[in-house]
């Protein structure tokens, strides 16, 4: 091999793998007059291997291909197998057709190379594989499970549309078994991300995944309930993400003392009970449902997204005034997204006893849909100076109707006072009359208010306002305060 004068690293590696893209040649270096050189493959194996798992897995597999010496090396030294499109197949090469048959053949001949079982830090397979090819699939999870690997990710949904879920008898079925025969074992497991598969937890003989951290479910298909996954023995258990996956309820049956993140998106859930007392984080997007997350609290940050009722003209409002502040009372950071229907009819809301008694930060995406010139429909926001006591920044973001001009302030409600805002933003301040009637309710009703911002333009997803509009929105702003005291508090952007 060739003469190394700066020593040996990640950039040398990186330059004998360009040397041998595609396959192994015969390689010349230009060779030094000092003996005492040292060569690159007379260094320590316990460097080269070094050396190996810094590399990307497509580089560390090709450098198998300078010598029988650096296969052995490579060979005793793999830590992660990462099968992909990109890995499988040559980038920019249009001479094999990317398919399914061509990408298993690709991973078969890999793994027959590797002979023994090497103990894995990383097994992923990225590919949009269906249930035909089970018999290829399942010797790969086979070779996952008596390697050992901790990381593991099987993610079959590209090629899949964005909210598609896909048929369960398409899908392939994800052998949890395996990990509880005689050569595997599930203690080692302690990450899960498993994509577009089926997942049969009915099985007698399945151990759970007892150290396992980190469970990401992608569009999957039950055979069986998840709490048979989970539930009781993953204590362990830090992170919980499940998208697009059709699931009844979520529950839990004994306290999940280590998780610390959940995150559920559009799983189109009924009901919700966890028990997580160490819970930090909770990021929803679903219909409005009933949850209890018991003991949970430390919640330091929530976001929430509510999907549109089934009833017409029937906004979310009222789940958000009630349920909200008793399943996340000790929220401190606060997101919520919702759209908010805008009429005079809709003046009531619910009220409760519960309260957001730790709230600092609230963020609202609000998109509204209505009568622009309704004020009562707006002013139902101003109840969430009550709601959250604690209350230090609040962020109104709105979307919908034009600019309008030519109003004046009714100023006929009566003022609650407030002790602790500090700071309120509101953007698409000038698309909805009532706005800036709630923007002077704010006003009058917090004591120590620093500063209050109004934009005019459009921050959040929806038409925007064009640039005259913006203008006209900005002289409104000016006609609407000026001369009132709160001149010196109020930016307008």
């Amino acid at each position: 091999m060739g003469k190394q004068k700066e020593g040996v690293d990640k950039r040398t590696a990186r330059k004998m793998i360009r040397s041998t893209e595609g396959c192994a040649k015969s390689i010349t270096f230009e060779r030094n007059n000092k003996s005492d050189d040292v060569q690159l493959h007379d260094l320590p194996n316990d460097i080269l291997g070094s050396i190996l798992s810094r590399l990307t897995f497509r580089e560390s597999s090709q450098m198998g291909l300078v010598s029988h010496t650096w296969r052995r090396l490579w060979r005793s030294c793999c830590r992660k197998l990462v099968f992909t499109s990109a890995t499988m197949f040559q980038p920019g090469n249009r001479s094999i057709k990317h398919t399914r048959t061509n990408f298993a053949m690709r991973v078969n001949s890999f793994l027959r190379q590797l002979r023994t079982h090497p103990t894995l830090n990383k097994f992923v397979i990225k590919f949009g594989l269906r249930r035909k090819h089970t018999r290829h699939v399942n010797r790969w999870i086979r070779f996952c499970s008596v390697s050992r690997a901790r990381h593991i990710t099987i993610n079959f949904t590209p090629g899949v549309k964005d909210f598609f879920m896909g048929p369960a008898n398409s899908k392939y079925i994800f052998p949890l078994n395996v990990f509880s025969g005689p050569e595997g074992s599930s203690t080692h497991v302690r990450t899960l991300h498993l994509g577009y598969v089926c997942l049969d937890t009915t099985s007698s003989d399945f151990m759970i995944f007892a150290n396992l951290k980190k469970l990401t479910l992608h569009k999957i298909s039950f055979l069986g309930d998840l709490q048979c996954l989970m539930l009781p023995e993953c204590n362990s258990l830090e992170c919980l993400s499940i998208s697009f996956c059709s699931l009844p309820g979520l529950s839990t049956c004994q306290p999940l003392q280590r998780l610390r993140c959940v995150r559920l998106h559009y799983c189109y859930l009924k009901k919700i009970e966890l028990e997580a007392p160490n819970l930090t984080s909770f990021d929803l997007t679903n219909q409005p449902i009933p949850f209890v997350l018991g003991g949970s609290l430390n919640v330091m940050e929530a976001n929430i997204k509510l999907l549109a009722k089934d009833s017409p003209y029937g906004d979310n409002l009222d789940y958000i005034y009630t349920e909200l502040p008793a399943a996340l009372s000790h929220v401190h950071k606060l997101s919520i997204t919702s759209g908010l229907f805008v009429y005079d009819q809709l003046q009531g809301f619910s009220k409760t006893s519960a309260r957001f008694i730790n709230l600092r930060h609230l963020t609202m995406y609000l998109p509204l849909y209505g009568e622009p010139k309704s004020i009562s429909g707006i002013l139902r926001l101003a109840y969430l100076l009550e709601l959250a006591p604690a209350l230090e920044e609040l962020e109104l973001h709105v979307n919908g109707g034009g600019v309008d001009v030519g109003w004046a302030l009714r100023r006929n409600m009566l003022p609650y006072s407030h002790n602790r805002l500090k700071r309120v933003l509101i953007s698409g301040a000038t698309v909805w009359e009532g706005l800036m009637e709630l923007a002077y309710y704010i006003l009058r009703s917090a004591n120590r208010l620093e500063s209050m911002v109004l934009d005019p333009k459009i921050r959040i997803g929806g038409p925007q306002l064009d640039g005259w509009m913006i203008d006209i929105g900005r002289e409104t702003i000016k006609n609407i305060f000026e001369g009132e005291e709160f001149q010196s508090i109020i930016t307008i952007l």
